[in-house]
């Protein structure tokens, strides 16, 4: 019945072996259902937030909820890794992560490989290992902020060109929810993908469930919305906050900013944070006064002041301008013993926009040393310090670069300030007024020797002028020369040659001014003084010059308003001018010697 030399049969006990040795968990398992089973990975859902700030950045938080069901068994974590499309990197401005139950800070290795091009990655460390085996879990939230995804559709309409939809993970999500948070009074025009609208406060949110999130995800989006005029989109290039303490006990903070408008309207106005407790509120820029209008608010919480620009903002248009107030000692100074004192106060406050360079200087009042320096640790590894120490006084400066509205921007520093230093600049200015009087005295009553007139030859004077003029000559050939080769009104091969005899020519009437000049000079302190003036007026010449050459670039590129340009140009010409005169007038009067 079976042929014992078949080799299938010989097999065959082998094969009965291996079958019930792999059911034998199984059967375990049947017999004890209570056992828990052993997983690879945790559930993971992801709740995908986007939330558009007023002033153009995208901040992106990501909450990872890690989960298990009951009798499931997974090894503890100590990290967890995800990120984003690469074509992102440069858009990213800030990251961070942060338990959800606690809000305890994470820490967050940037640019961390995740094992798969075209995705830039993050590590999230967490400071004990995490167990969600049985039906736990644990929850925390990666933050990113991004700028530049923004850009103009209309006056009032806003196009966010992309953004990622959905995280990358390196991990399977059992669910991703994704939900829009669109700035107040904002309208949602259009999309890249299907959304459910719904209204809370003043804000439209957007809600999209995507099941079953695959690893690696790299979806883009867009988005159009209508601010209604509400919504600012700007550069903040830089902002330099000046603070100086004086003996007197007085605060004196100046702010000054560059701003650029992005948006597709035109900008006349725009409001910054004060901190708490500022009064006497001014503002100016290059050119004067400019209208500032504090909110009222107590000495105790901050405030906001609306400035108005002189002229109004086109897109792309910049400006510069500067705030300055006063703070209360009380509020920020404490004293300790006779001479310890105490800043403690915020680096800057009310950050609606990313700051590109933040830069922020202490100047202590006459005689006060700084021993130390404290900031929060947020900050501590990014912040530059300088400390620069002047004959009376020390300026300790912090910069710092991309700052966001999520920086803890604490700050606090002790000084040593010995009272009679007070009074000691009044009395060095009295004693120095003093002294220079007593000087004055000692010189008027002293004899005063001849000052020896050195006759200047005529020749050397009309050589100069000569001279002078025959430059002058040949620099407005040059520039006509020009103007007609562009015009195509003289042949190029003309051209170069009669350049290069002019320019020949050009360098022996410099070596000849040069020695006229020195000639002049040692005649006496009149013709001193004509050379002097007449160099002045030529450097003035050249720097308008240059000035005219950048002004005309800047309008060229369009980073410059016609207007602006317009009036530059018409300050130049009008300095250039009252040189020009100046300089033939002392021609004139060399000429007039000669005769």
């Amino acid at each position: 019945m079976f042929d014992l030399k078949n080799p299938w049969f010989r097999i065959l006990p082998l094969f009965l072996f291996l079958l019930l040795l792999s059911l034998s968990p199984l059967s375990a398992a049947l017999a004890n259902p209570g056992a828990e089973a052993t997983v690879l990975n945790p559930n993971i859902r992801v709740d995908h937030e986007i939330q558009v700030q007023n002033g153009g950045s995208i901040v992106i938080n990501d909450t990872i909820s890690l989960f298990t069901n009951l009798g499931e068994n997974v090894e503890p974590l100590r990290n967890f890794s995800m990120g984003f499309p690469f074509e992102y990197r440069s858009n990213l401005d800030y990251c961070f992560a942060y338990d959800a139950s606690n809000l305890e800070r994470l820490n967050v290795e940037l640019d961390a490989g995740l094992e798969r091009i075209g995705f830039y990655g993050i590590r999230v460390s967490f400071p004990a290992s995490v167990n969600v085996s049985d039906g736990k879990s644990y929850n925390f939230t990666v933050t990113f902020v991004f700028s530049n995804l923004i850009v103009p559709s209309t006056e009032t309409a806003f196009n966010i060109t992309r953004f990622p939809m959905y995280p990358s993970l390196t991990k399977n999500a059992s669910v991703c929810a994704v939900r829009v948070v669109l700035p107040p009074r904002a309208t949602y025009l259009n999309s890249s993908h299907l959304f459910n609208v719904t209204l809370k406060d003043d804000r439209q949110i957007l809600s999209h469930t995507k099941s079953s999130l695959e690893s690696f995800a790299k979806e883009p989006a867009w988005l159009t919305f209508d601010s209604q005029g509400a919504f600012l989109l700007i550069d903040n290039g830089e902002i330099r906050r000046e603070i100086a303490l004086n003996e007197m006990g007085r605060v004196r903070v100046s702010d000054s900013y560059r701003i650029t408008n992005k948006a597709g309207s035109t900008l006349s106005s725009i409001k910054v944070g004060l901190p708490k407790g500022a009064y006497d509120v001014s503002a100016h820029d290059a050119t004067g006064g400019l209208q500032v209008d504090p909110e009222p608010k107590g000495a105790t919480s901050y405030t906001n002041a609306t400035v108005t620009f002189r002229t109004t903002l086109w897109t792309y248009e910049s400006v510069e301008f500067t705030v300055s107030y006063l703070l209360p000692w009380e509020g920020y100074v404490n004293q300790h013993g006779w001479q310890d004192f105490n800043l403690t106060l915020v680096l800057f406050e009310r950050l609606d926009w990313i700051i590109r360079k933040l830069s922020v200087s202490i100047t202590l009042p006459d005689g006060a040393e700084f021993e130390s320096y404290s900031v929060s640790p947020d900050i501590e590894e990014d912040v530059h310090v300088n400390v620069q120490e002047g004959a009376f006084r020390e300026t300790i400066t912090f910069t710092l670069y991309n700052v966001t509205l999520f920086h803890d921007l604490s700050f606090s520093s002790t000084y040593k300030h010995l009272v009679f230093w007070a009074s000691l600049r009044p009395t060095l200015v009295v004693g120095a007024i003093v002294i220079a009087l007593c000087g004055v005295v000692v010189l008027w009553r002293a004899p005063r020797p001849p000052t020896p007139v050195i006759p200047v030859p005529t020749d050397v004077l009309k050589g100069f002028v000569d001279a002078y003029e025959e430059r002058e000559r040949i620099l407005l050939e040059l520039e006509n020369m020009e103007k007609q080769v562009r015009k195509g009104r003289i042949p190029r091969r003309t051209y170069k040659l009669r350049r290069i005899t002019l320019e020949g020519r050009l360098s022996t009437l410099s070596r000849n001014l040069t020695d006229f000049r020195e000639s002049m000079r040692k005649a006496g302190p009149g013709y001193a003084n004509i050379m002097r003036g007449i160099e002045v007026a030529e450097t003035e010449l050249e720097g308008l010059e240059e000035d005219i050459r950048r002004i005309t670039a800047l309008r060229r590129s369009g980073e410059l308003s016609s207007e602006a340009y317009r009036i530059r140009l018409e300050d130049d010409h009008r300095r250039w001018e009252r040189a020009k005169t100046t300089l033939r007038g002392y021609l004139l009067r060399l000429r007039e010697e000669i005769r």
